[in-house]
C-alpha cells in the first residue's frame, strides 16, 4: 500500500473531527488487499462509506452500521466525476442527508493512490451540485433503478455505442404524467413484451438499451425498472421558468421541463460531449463530465 495513501486516509480521521463532518466517503478500489483496507478503516475510527466499481464486492470483516459500501459504474471518471456518482447513490441509498458535511478521499482514476481530499456540505455545495441533490429520488423510484440508470448513461457518456458518440435520455418515474405528456416518435420497440422481459435491472436488457439509445426520443422508465417505451418525443406542458446553464441543448432543456411538470427525475447524455446530466423539479442536480486524457484528472 502507497505511502501516500495510508497517510491520507489516517489523517482522515482527525480532519473529520475538527470539521465536523458525518461521514468519511473513501475510494476503495485503490487499495489492494482486503487487510489493508481493514486496517485503514480500523486507523480510521469513523462512519465511512466505501466506494467499489468491483463487482460484488463487501467490506471486509462483519457488516456493522459504521461501514456501507456505495457501488460505481466500472467505467474512467475524473476525481470530480468519482465524488458526483457516490454521493448522488450514498444520498439514494439514504446514507447521507441535506445538512450533512462529508469529507471525500479520492484520486486519479486508475492510479491506486489516494491523493484528494474533499469536505462537502450536503445542500449547499452549489458549485457541484444543486439543492436537490440530497434527496435526488422521486417518490416510488427505488435506489436499485436510479443506479441502473446512472451506470448505463455514464457508460454511453464515455464509451458511446460501437465508437460512435450517443446521445440519449432516460426519464424515470411518475410515468402516467410523463406518458401524458409525450408521444411516440416511431413505433415502441417495448410494446407488447411481458414485463419481466424489459426491467432495466435485468443484465441481458443492457445491451437493447444500448442498441436503442441511438433512436432519437427518450426511454420512459417505471420507478420499478420495467420500460415502458423508447423513442418517446417528450411535451411538456409549460416552459422552464429559469434558463439552463449556458451550453445545453434541445435535449436536456426536454429533460429539465418534464422533471418542472412531472414527478419524474431525467437522466440526459450529451451527443457532443459525453457528460452526463441530472434533472429534478425543472432544475440540474448536477453533472459528470467524460474525462478527456490525463488533462482532465484535475477536479
Amino acid at each position: 500500500m502507497k505511502t501516500l495513501t495510508r497517510s491520507m486516509v489516517r489523517h482522515a480521521h482527525s480532519i473529520a473531527r475538527e470539521v465536523g463532518a458525518k461521514v468519511i466517503l473513501l475510494n476503495a478500489d485503490v487499495i489492494d488487499e482486503d487487510s489493508d483496507l481493514s486496517a485503514l478503516i480500523d486507523d480510521v475510527g469513523f462512519r465511512i462509506i466505501l466506494v467499489s466499481r468491483r463487482p460484488g464486492f463487501r467490506a471486509p470483516g462483519e457488516p456493522t452500521e459504521m461501514c456501507a459500501v456505495v457501488p460505481m459504474p466500472d467505467i474512467a471518471m475524473t476525481r470530480a466525476g468519482q465524488v458526483k456518482v457516490a454521493i448522488l447513490i450514498a444520498a439514494a441509498e439514504q446514507l447521507v442527508r441535506a445538512g450533512d458535511r462529508i469529507l471525500c478521499l479520492t484520486g486519479i482514476d486508475l492510479s491506486g493512490s489516494i491523493d484528494t481530499i474533499m469536505v462537502l456540505d450536503m445542500g449547499t455545495e452549489i458549485e457541484l451540485f444543486s439543492k436537490s441533490t440530497a434527496d435526488p429520488l422521486p417518490e416510488g423510484v427505488t435506489p436499485t433503478v436510479f443506479e441502473r440508470v446512472l451506470t448505463l448513461a455514464s457508460e454511453l457518456g464515455v464509451e458511446g455505442r460501437e465508437g460512435r458518440p450517443v446521445g440519449t435520455l432516460f426519464v424515470v418515474g411518475d410515468c402516467e404524467a410523463v406518458l401524458a405528456q409525450s408521444q411516440q416518435l416511431v413505433i415502441n420497440p417495448f410494446h407488447g413484451y411481458p414485463e419481466g422481459e424489459r426491467n432495466i435491472l435485468d443484465p441481458r436488457l443492457e445491451e437493447t438499451i444500448k442498441e436503442f439509445s441511438a433512436i432519437d426520443g427518450a426511454f420512459i422508465v417505471r420507478g420499478d425498472g420495467v420500460v415502458l417505451a423508447a423513442g418517446r418525443y417528450l411535451a411538456p406542458r409549460s416552459k422552464l421558468e429559469e434558463r439552463l446553464p449556458q451550453g445545453l441543448g434541445t435535449r436536456h432543456e426536454a429533460a429539465a421541463s418534464i422533471t418542472a411538470t412531472t414527478g419524474a427525475i431525467a437522466v440526459c447524455v450529451s451527443q457532443s460531449t459525453g457528460t452526463v446530466s441530472i434533472f429534478k423539479d425543472g432544475r440540474l442536480i448536477t453533472d459528470i463530465q467524460k474525462p478527456w486524457g490525463r488533462t482532465a484528472e484535475s477536479l
